[in-house]
């Protein structure tokens, strides 16, 4: 299967296909592997990370809203981290909550960079709790592995620094909380 396609719910097979044509594929790679994801009873495999330069603003224009927030989604797992942060940021301005897009948002969340955890907390605080619930509820196997991510960073970067000594301080830990909130589904 075409990793781009596999990358989103299968209802959005035609957009990931516009999306993808939009991308300056002389220079495009995705890294070996995808992480795997079940929601809205169906798995996708998002990208671990992506290599690509950015896409042009006015081809960016000429995209529906969907689209526009896939292609927010992918350079979400840019190799950059610059560029991870500006397009979290315009996936955020679209407003959208999506179970797939909580996941590309949250896939960030799991990773090292606290200025992006720090963006990421009160989008989740403000996030539809029915989302949420089903996203945990999806796949709690995969919940638990961002949970551990989370623990680890914390663990190896902030746990001994002078700054967010405590678990009550890091960001990640509000995240997790805010996302068991109303579940059924205990920490596995």
């Amino acid at each position: 299967m075409n990793r781009w396609i596999a990358a989103f719910p299968k209802r959005y097979e035609q957009d990931v296909r516009i999306v993808q044509a939009c991308l300056p594929f002389a220079w495009t790679r995705l890294s070996p592997g995808a992480i795997e994801v079940n929601t809205e009873h169906e798995q996708i495999q998002i990208p671990t990370r992506l290599y690509v330069p950015e896409v042009d603003s006015e081809r960016i224009k000429q995209l529906t809203s969907t689209q526009k927030t896939m292609l927010f989604c992918l350079y979400t797992r840019h190799h950059d981290g610059h560029i991870r942060e500006r397009y979290l940021r315009q996936l955020l301005k679209t407003n959208q909550q999506d179970e797939w897009i909580l996941i590309y948002i949250l896939e960030l969340a799991s990773e090292y960079v606290r200025e992006i955890v720090d963006i990421i907390v009160p989008v989740i605080e403000q996030w539809d709790p029915e989302v949420k619930r089903r996203f945990v509820e999806d796949d709690p196997a995969y919940m638990k592995r961002i949970e551990d991510r989370m623990i680890s960073y914390w663990n190896a970067y902030y746990r001994s620094s002078g700054e967010r000594r405590s678990e009550a301080d890091y960001p990640g830990f509000q995240i997790i909380k805010s996302l068991r909130e109303n579940t059924s589904v205990e920490e596995v």
